[in-house]
């Protein structure tokens, strides 16, 4: 497999070049975005920011009357150049109905519930995403959609499947910006520390009768983090940090998806981790399990190469082996399924080559080290939503 990515000729490599990505859609939970408010059934709303046009908010016109009213929160203010929604057209099925017809956006940069001002309007097309140029030129963060009703006035509820923004934010940067413990529950806490883009902590769960240990990193102002229950059942998650300073975010067990954050603990909450100073999460990881999964090795869109991000998380790799200087491994690459198949075994391959010859430079022998593209094939997360494409792209380390 390797070496069949290694032997490709210059235009097979070329054959294999990603066609350049589609518009980000800033109002995705893996964008750092979140809903702060649905006027009907805000539990179902969540899935209008998972990215996924599969999954969607839908309710009955006779119960609930229209119009329906839904806000969001940009992870930063942002320069909005369309927005717009998907789900348009007819429920496949034959259920009678219809998606969300007529469509007002408005933004505000002042708050959730106050200076909203018109952005667009649009009505459903019937199929497919609709999206309308913003009239506002000016930076936002809260985005409000009001969806007047459905395509054809007798249908007997109403859908749409997706929020969409396109424009371009810049992150949240902000030196320990994840920092705090935060409650999701009654007796259920998550203690996050943010060292430079790391992030380590634990949580409490089901009332404070179960624990587990965190540990990840920061890129775009997003949080990327594995957990691992006392049990030793392990899983993903993703969050960010509100314009309130809650935590939200999702959490993955196999292929399960729910809510997990919650706002900022009351003084003086303790978690078991409070009064501990963090490990090393690769050390732990290989010590425990043989396998780590880190986060923290960024690389941009099509590239090999790591961001200036990765340094944190590189060096923890080095110091793992340096520790361990008997201990041999395979650095893994993976990425999402997004694109061609043989694309992403490509850019795996290349990426944990690269992480290889970083750690070689670092005075780390080259012959403990084995790089093996993985592409697609390993998911940790659903490659059906945004979020769990994200949590997908990722370097593993494998002792051997």
């Amino acid at each position: 497999m390797t070496g069949w990515a290694l032997g490709l000729s210059a235009m097979a490599m070329t054959a294999l070049a990603q066609e350049a990505p589609p518009p980000d859609d800033l109002l995705t939970l893996a964008k750092g975005a979140v809903l702060v408010s649905a006027s009907v059934d805000p539990n179902a709303a969540l899935a209008l920011t998972d990215g996924n046009p599969a999954s969607n908010w839908s309710t009955g016109t006779a119960k609930n009357p229209p119009p329906y009213t839904f806000v969001f929160e940009l992870v930063a203010p942002a320069t909005i150049e369309a927005v717009g929604i998907h789900g348009a057209g007819e429920r496949p099925g034959g259920v009678a109905g219809g998606s969300a017809g007529p469509v007002r956006v408005e933004a505000s940069a002042e708050g959730p519930g106050t200076g909203f001002a018109p952005m667009a309007t649009l009505e459903a097309g019937p199929e497919g995403a609709t999206m309308a140029a913003s009239t506002i030129d000016t930076p936002v963060r809260w985005l409000r959609f009001t969806v007047d009703g459905p395509i054809g006035a007798d249908a007997a509820w109403v859908y749409f499947a997706e929020a969409i923004a396109h424009g371009a934010v810049t992150p949240p940067d902000e030196e320990g910006r994840f920092t705090g413990i935060f409650q999701s529950g009654r007796a259920d806490f998550i203690e996050l520390r943010q060292d430079g883009s790391s992030v380590s902590g634990c949580y409490l769960d089901n009332g404070g009768r179960t624990n587990g240990t965190l540990s990840g990193a920061v890129d775009e102002g997003v949080a990327r983090l594995n957990w691992t229950s006392d049990q030793g059942i392990t899983g993903t998650a993703l969050a960010t940090i509100d314009s309130t300073g809650a935590l939200a975010g999702v959490r993955y067990r196999q292929r399960s998806r729910s809510a997990w954050g919650g706002p900022p603990a009351p003084d003086g909450t303790t978690t078991p981790c409070s009064a501990t100073e963090p490990a090393n999460p690769i050390v732990t990881a290989l010590e425990e399990t043989g396998e780590a999964r880190i986060y923290g090795i960024h690389f941009d869109h099509d590239s090999d190469v790591p961001k200036s991000s990765a340094t944190a998380a590189l060096e923890q790799l080095a110091e793992a082996l340096e520790s361990a200087p008997e201990l041999n491994v395979v650095i893994e690459g993976h990425t999402d399924a997004d694109g061609e198949d043989a694309y992403n075994l490509d850019l795996s391959d290349r990426r944990a080559r690269s992480v290889v010859a970083w750690l070689a430079q670092r005075g780390i022998d080259a012959g403990r080290l084995t790089p093996q593209g993985i592409g697609e094939a390993e998911p940790v997360a659903s490659n059906d939503t945004a979020d769990g494409k994200a949590l997908n792209r990722r370097v593993d380390v494998v002792a051997r």
